[in-house]
């Protein structure tokens, strides 16, 4: 129902995140119930946040993955505007989604863990792809892994882009590659680097590649730190994509601040964490620990929320109908 331009104007394109049945327990919950009208509350929910697209994954150990997935995008094809990412490893589950959608999709996503022999993963994926005329996200992770250096994400993101374009016909401004992201809180060493890698490896691809697009599952950075913490790294370590040359991020969009509302110090030690700035006596880990320690969330942000909870009567019942939200609506 919307046309989403994948290069936004002033912003990066937000891809909701919260439509994962392994990132979002509430999704979860309303999915294994059967209430579907819940699940399709929580991508309205998104779309008022600022998604620009919807990042839609039902794999769940002893589901139904096809008849969820059928379910779950023929009737987000309808009762939401935002176009759908099918997120899935299982080509029976993407075709299922692919089918209702009467637009163009994005599948996430393609990779060569399997390698890109007659039978991997891979070549199932893109038949799908070409049949369909979908776009794709294409992960950094060959034979060998999860590419974890600039070097290597790079070399894995061309071998992609090259087989996509020369082998399947498609047009590089419809790959996303996602160069991945690990956690860089977890304290072991071979972690440090990880935020900085992926930066110059965005950086890098689009040195190379002016035309690809580039995404990241944002919220891995800050895996393991409390949710204060992760709103403020989450919202640096995008600042700082964003400024490689990143195009768009699966994120929960109403967890993003700007640098600007972000504390000086908090900014600064963020910073150092994604850099991996150590010296003696200075730890950017410990030190945004300590920053954080009993931080509430909700002083970080003023969700969509508060701020429609603050217009007028009238004002909100016209927000809440153009959303199509039944909630506030009641006499």
């Amino acid at each position: 129902y919307a046309h989403v331009p994948f290069r936004q104007d002033t912003s990066y394109l937000a891809i909701g995140e919260r439509t994962n049945a392994n990132g979002s327990k509430a999704f979860r919950e309303a999915m294994l119930s059967g209430a579907w009208e819940e699940c399709v509350d929580i991508a309205r929910a998104q779309s008022r946040d600022g998604a620009h697209m919807l990042d839609v994954c039902v794999d769940y150990v002893g589901r139904d993955g096809v008849a969820d997935m059928r379910e779950l995008a023929f009737r987000l094809a309808t009762a939401s505007t935002l176009p759908l990412v099918i997120d899935s490893t299982e080509p029976a589950v993407i075709e299922a989604g692919l089918s209702v959608l009467g637009g163009r999709a994005v599948v996430n996503s393609v990779n060569y863990e399997d390698g890109d022999g007659p039978d991997s993963r891979f070549r199932k994926i893109m038949g799908l792809v070409r049949e369909h005329g979908a776009a794709v996200v294409a992960l950094t992770i060959d034979e060998q892994g999860q590419a974890r250096t600039a070097e290597w994400k790079v070399a894995v993101a061309s071998r992609l882009i090259e087989d996509l374009t020369g082998n399947w016909g498609m047009r590089v401004e419809d790959i996303i590659v996602d160069c991945l992201t690990f956690p860089i809180a977890t304290g072991q060493e071979e972690t440090r680097r990880d935020g900085v890698e992926t930066i110059e490896a965005i950086a890098e691809l689009k040195r190379r590649y002016p035309g690809v697009q580039t995404t990241l599952g944002l919220s891995n950075i800050s895996f393991g730190l409390n949710p204060a913490a992760r709103i403020v790294l989450n919202s640096v370590f995008l600042h700082e994509c964003v400024n490689a040359g990143l195009d768009s991020a699966i994120v929960h969009a109403s967890k993003i601040v700007p640098m600007s509302r972000i504390p000086d110090e908090q900014r600064q030690v963020a910073l150092d964490m994604v850099y991996d700035r150590r010296r003696e006596g200075y730890d950017p880990l410990a030190r945004f620990m300590e920053l954080f320690a009993g931080v509430d969330a909700a002083s970080l942000r003023q969700g969509r929320a508060a701020e429609l909870a603050g217009l007028p009567l009238w004002e909100r019942l016209k927000r809440r109908i153009i959303d199509g939200e039944r909630k506030g609506l009641e006499g």
